[in-house]
């Protein structure tokens, strides 16, 4: 009941829609019903002359002109005929438009609301997700129940509508036939509630296997530049092939026992349609049951058992359904992000951290422990260590992006968690490792950070990113296209493209999280000089492996296994035993340090 709720709930604004939608049903089955009773009445009361039984019946005859009458003139009862047909095109017609504005209106809102969400979720959500498994939530479970809304919803009304009120007629028309008429059918509700019951794991099963084939290709789709780079073709087909065979054998079962439930329910519909023939053809030769009335228990018994039967696909298909809702609430159900609360305070760039301890939830390790530190506003800082010593942990507690778990830090004299964390990353920005890049014009990948800056001012960062010049040499210049994720760009030019589009912002903070690895110790030099220029007072935090980069800084941070070791300049450290002036040394010597 409650995942029905939740369907309807994002069937809204269409809920004269779906009231509309059972009328429509109503009509149709009606409609379908008439038909067969309008044939019995011109075989038994027009054409055999046998008196009716009923006194509707009787009245409807003598609107139309009698007995007499109507025999004289059966075109009359063919255009009943007729009118009836257009009745049920006009249900059908009603009923298609209707189930599908509502199932497009649903598919529409929980789209928008999923995305919605996802956008306000934490990071650390993303972080232990499954992307191909996110994907295929936001695509093939919602088209599973979009599809569900816009046929099996009218289908299932359809076939309750239309077995409660055949049986109604063929009760008030012969008693005891009828109940030989429907003596099998719980047979059929127990099959399809049995298989109802089972499916559902099934489904659940394809579901998940489903969801790691996504995983599998999207994750190859990504790395193709790696793939092609090491060879790996192989390795990557024989991956998807071991994905996708292990897909088609939970498939299979599906189809399996899909198959078993149509051939049980089949056979049990044609052994209740045959026990109803031959009891009904005993009761026409003992003269207990008229030509007509045998033909509406003929045409009824095929109107009730196929709906039950296909009541039991419907079910089916509502295990899906189930397991659909369930995989999209669990992403509704997380607690997002509240990124308005808080206050907002003007940031310079003064930062302490006080004691700060950290760890990952799935991690009762401490990434971070007991880190304190002091840094000035309009300085910049160098933060260098080994490989997971907690460098950019650090960074992403700065900016909200993880909650820390002990001590405290303050921005300008502000806690950090009382500050709005929206407020907070538009004045702290991280320039990544691995910058982002949209499938846009260099300008707009630029313009995006602030989308209300002018051109000059885009060129103005370019150039502080040392990146303007290159863009200059393109064909097209700014309106030139990168591709998917910048693929037609090199990683220098990337991180120098994702440095202004940060730098636009004039954020008093920013971060570089080791973003400069990618260029060369000139280009390097060329940004940390223009960065020495801007017009405007920010703190700088670099995470760097090159001492060439950390020299300048005016103070330098060392960590290893989630300590700070070593805090001071260049000057000091590099006459200070400890793993700076190690990496110091190698570095001298021609080598390169890569953190470890």
């Amino acid at each position: 009941m409650k995942k029905l709720k939740f369907i309807l709930d994002y069937a809204k604004p269409d809920d004269k829609r779906i009231i509309a939608i059972f009328f429509d049903v109503a009509i149709y089955a009606l409609a379908m019903l008439i038909s067969p009773l309008i044939l019995s009445i011109m075989v038994d009361n027009v054409i055999q002359g046998i008196p009716a039984d009923n006194q509707m019946i009787t009245a409807i005859l003598q609107r139309l002109g009698g007995d007499a009458h109507l025999r004289n003139n059966l075109w009359i009862g063919s255009l009943l005929m007729l009118a009836v047909y257009i009745l049920i095109a006009f249900g059908v017609h009603r009923r298609t438009i209707n189930c599908g504005l509502v199932s497009e209106t649903f598919a529409e809102n929980i789209r928008n609301a999923v995305y919605d969400h996802m956008q306000k979720l934490p990071f650390a959500y993303h972080k232990q997700k499954d992307s191909g498994d996110l994907l295929q939530r936001c695509t093939s479970d919602i088209d599973q129940i979009r599809r569900f809304l816009a046929s099996q919803i009218s289908e299932m009304l359809y076939s309750i509508l239309i077995v409660c009120f055949a049986a109604a007629i063929l009760f008030s028309k012969h008693a005891k036939l009828a109940a030989i008429s429907v003596v099998l059918l719980p047979l059929i509700l127990i099959a399809s509630l049995i298989f109802y019951t089972k499916s559902k794991k099934i489904f659940l099963d394809c579901d998940i296997a489903e969801s790691k084939m996504m995983a599998v290709l999207q994750e190859n789709l990504n790395a193709m530049r790696v793939v092609k780079a090491f060879h790996q073709e192989k390795v990557e087909i024989d991956k998807f092939e071991e994905k996708n065979e292990d897909y088609r054998v939970k498939l299979f079962r599906l189809v399996n026992a899909l198959g078993i439930f149509w051939n049980i329910s089949d056979l049990i519909g044609m052994i209740q349609i045959l026990i109803m023939i031959i009891f009904g053809i005993q009761f026409a030769v003992a003269q207990q049951l008229s030509v007509g009335t045998f033909f509406v228990f003929l045409t009824y018994i095929s109107m009730i058992i196929w709906p039950i039967r296909q009541l039991g696909r419907i079910l089916a298909d509502m295990g899906k359904v189930s397991v659909s809702v369930t995989r999209i609430k669990e992403i509704l159900d997380e607690e997002a992000e509240d990124l308005e609360a808080g206050i907002k305070p003007e940031i310079i760039g003064d930062i302490v951290f006080d004691h700060v301890s950290f760890n990952y939830e799935d991690s009762e390790e401490h990434t971070l422990n007991d880190v304190s530190f002091h840094i000035e506003a309009n300085t910049r800082v160098a933060i260098m260590g080994p490989t997971g010593s907690g460098k950019s942990s650090l960074i992403h507690l700065l900016n909200g992006i993880y909650d820390y778990k002990g001590g405290s830090i303050r921005i300008d004299g502000h806690e950090l968690r009382t500050i709005s964390k929206a407020w907070l990353r538009k004045k702290v920005q991280i320039v990544l490792q691995e910058p982002f890049l949209y499938s846009k014009t260099i300008y707009e990948n630029i313009h995006l950070a602030a989308s209300k800056s002018e051109r000059d001012e885009i060129i103005k960062a370019a150039k502080t990113a040392s990146i303007h010049n290159v863009i200059e040499e393109f064909e097209k210049g700014y309106d030139t296209e990168v591709g998917e994720k910048g693929v037609t760009l090199s990683g220098g030019q990337k991180q120098r493209l994702a440095i202004a589009r940060s730098l636009l912002l004039k954020s008093p903070i920013v971060i570089f999280d080791d973003s400069l690895s990618a260029l060369d110790s000139k280009t390097d030099a060329m940004i940390q000089d223009a960065l020495n220029q801007l017009d405007y007072p920010v703190t700088t935090l670099m995470i760097t492996h090159r001492i060439n980069t950390a020299r300048s800084a005016d103070l330098i941070l060392v960590l290893d296994h989630g300590k700070l070791i070593q805090s001071g300049t260049h000057e000091t450290l590099i006459h200070e035993e400890g793993l700076y002036k190690r990496i110091y040394e190698i570095q001298s010597e021609g080598g390169e340090s890569h953190g470890e």
